[in-house]
């Protein structure tokens, strides 16, 4: 049986970035501001559902992922809220 490793902050950073650029580019390519903000949503909605936090912030593993939710709800705000004009 396959053992699930947890991804880690870095690579979650990592997956959010790319996620960004590419909602992005998605959006200025084809002149629909909405991949740019499906994007953010997405990236929020990750935040939320996998919190995970730099391991310097072990010590308060509670406030930590309260932390990575809030980024979460933030990003899914940004979203929401804004309009990509390509």
């Amino acid at each position: 049986m396959n053992k699930i490793t947890k991804i880690t902050f870095k690579q979650q950073v990592f997956i959010g970035i790319i996620l960004i650029i590419a909602g992005n580019v998605l959006a200025l390519i084809l002149h629909k501001g909405l991949f740019a903000n499906i994007a953010w949503i997405l990236y929020g909605l990750i935040l939320i559902l996998n919190p995970v936090y730099p391991e310097k912030y072990s010590n308060d593993e509670k406030r930590a992922k309260l932390g990575s939710r809030i980024a979460g709800i933030i990003c899914i705000l940004a979203g929401i809220l804004t309009r990509y004009i390509p």
